[in-house]
């Protein structure tokens, strides 16, 4: 039973971000594959978004330069996104903290 009850409490968030990262680490930015933007599917031309994803890779791998010219966010939106991971993992080990202590 408390394994469902963690289960439950388990913020999706938690999985997403460092699957995503971890995606972003991996992937090729020199390759042709499909295009994750939505509004490029709409046949938008301009997304204030293209080569975010670029940009985190670089700075993954240390190459401030190209993440720079990929998109000049990137360092912001990999400093968001790891505070949001480190903090729903802190939130979720004081809340597994809890119950283990005040068993339901």
């Amino acid at each position: 039973m408390r394994l469902i009850t963690s289960i439950k409490n388990l913020h999706i968030e938690l999985l997403v971000w460092p699957l995503a990262l971890t995606a972003l680490y991996f992937m090729n930015p020199h390759g042709s594959g499909p295009s994750l933007c939505p509004l490029k599917w709409l046949g938008v031309p301009w997304c204030p978004g293209c080569g975010l994803g670029h940009a985190i890779h670089y700075l993954l791998h240390g190459n401030w330069r190209a993440s720079w010219n990929s998109h000049p966010m990137g360092a912001f939106a990999l400093i968001v996104l790891l505070y949001r991971t480190f903090d729903l993992a802190r939130q979720a080990f004081r809340n597994s903290s809890y119950l283990k202590n005040n068993p339901i």
